[in-house]
């Protein structure tokens, strides 16, 4: 990987603007995929370039080809993650171009992690195609967390005024009940309340724990799990000062989640967390599909990234919405922004 070190600007007075412009890292995502060109869509949204410097990182190659095919701007830096020498053609998975999304994906997360770059986003790659290629990958998220040495990540949705947080991410269903654990849900809920303060700017926030079984278990008829492990983890987590409550019934809670203007029960609280993946994205999806956002909290970098996958049937036509990546940058540089103010006023 190739890249150049950038100084750091001093913030003096007349310079908090410069202070405040933000270096944000785009990965390629999967070459074959729609990454190249929504990643390509952001630098070409002035009001994104305008107020941050974007940077892709990938194979040049792989952007330079995209932008003449459909006509978009070319790239100006690329920070080059690697080069496999391969042809990826559009619409079609290959184990070397999962193999440069990886790359890409390591190369971004170095930087974020050495302090030459304040966030980055990534582009969707796929699961399969990096797993066929003899990679141990579920995810973005746990792929992040093992480069960063941490064992609590925790993926943040946000769409909006909704924000829903996974106490389990890639899991087969089968496989929920038995990872979720009181201990496991009071560290969920130290970092989410974390992130929500210190990154996305809500003090104190409200956060709702979503039942794992329908109706909140219904006193033990419908499962255990809540009298046995939701509600303890409960408990402590308010012993470590966190305002917290449930479980909640999922049928309701996600109905005007976040949103103080609405009567609906989630009005009440700032977000929640969620059992499993499907129960907590699927509301997301359904309030803002095209413009959600994945967060990866606990990291200590800031990571954000697209809502969709890698749409392997669109790709190269063209036709590909990038909605999400621009809403995922702009995330990053406010939590980036947030996470700077922090700094400076505890120093």
């Amino acid at each position: 990987m190739t890249s150049s070190k950038r100084r750091r600007p001093t913030v003096v007075d007349g310079d908090e603007a410069e202070a405040d412009r933000k270096r944000i890292l785009i990965t390629m995502g999967d070459p074959g995929g729609i990454g190249p060109e929504v990643a390509l869509a952001a630098l070409a949204d002035r009001e994104l370039t305008g107020s941050h410097e974007l940077v892709l990182v990938g194979e040049r190659r792989v952007f330079d080809e995209c932008a003449a095919a459909l006509r978009l701007p070319q790239p100006g830096a690329v920070i080059e993650s690697g080069e496999r020498g391969a042809r990826y053609e559009p619409g079609r998975p290959s184990t070397e171009g999962a193999l440069a999304a990886l790359d890409a994906i390591e190369g971004a997360a170095s930087l974020c992690r050495s302090g030459d770059a304040d966030a980055m986003v990534t582009s969707p790659v796929s699961k399969a195609a990096i797993a066929a290629a003899g990679v141990e990958f579920t995810g973005h998220t746990e792929h992040l967390a093992k480069l960063a040495g941490v064992t609590t990540p925790l993926m943040l949705f946000v769409a909006g005024p909704m924000r829903v947080a996974l106490a389990t991410t890639h899991l087969a269903l089968r496989d929920v009940p038995a990872a979720i654990t009181s201990d496991g849900l009071v560290e969920c809920l130290l970092v989410l309340n974390d992130g929500l303060e210190r990154l996305l700017g809500l003090p104190g926030p409200r956060i709702a724990v979503v039942s794992l079984n329908p109706h909140a278990g219904e006193g033990g008829r419908f499962g255990s799990e809540e009298e046995r492990v939701i509600i303890p983890a409960i408990e402590s987590a308010r012993n470590e000062g966190i305002a917290v409550s449930g479980p909640h019934a999922a049928d309701t809670i996600f109905c005007g989640l976040g949103d103080a203007s609405c009567r609906l029960p989630g009005a009440a609280y700032d977000a929640a967390l969620a059992m499993y993946h499907d129960q907590g994205v699927i509301p997301v999806k359904l309030a803002g599909f095209g413009g959600a956002v994945n967060v990866t909290l606990g990291l200590g970098i800031i990571r954000t990234s697209v809502d969709h996958g890698t749409a392997f049937s669109l790709a190269g036509r063209g036709e590909a919405d990038a909605g999400s990546m621009k809403a995922a940058v702009r995330l990053a540089a406010s939590m980036a922004a947030r996470r700077s103010a922090s700094e400076r006023d505890s120093g």
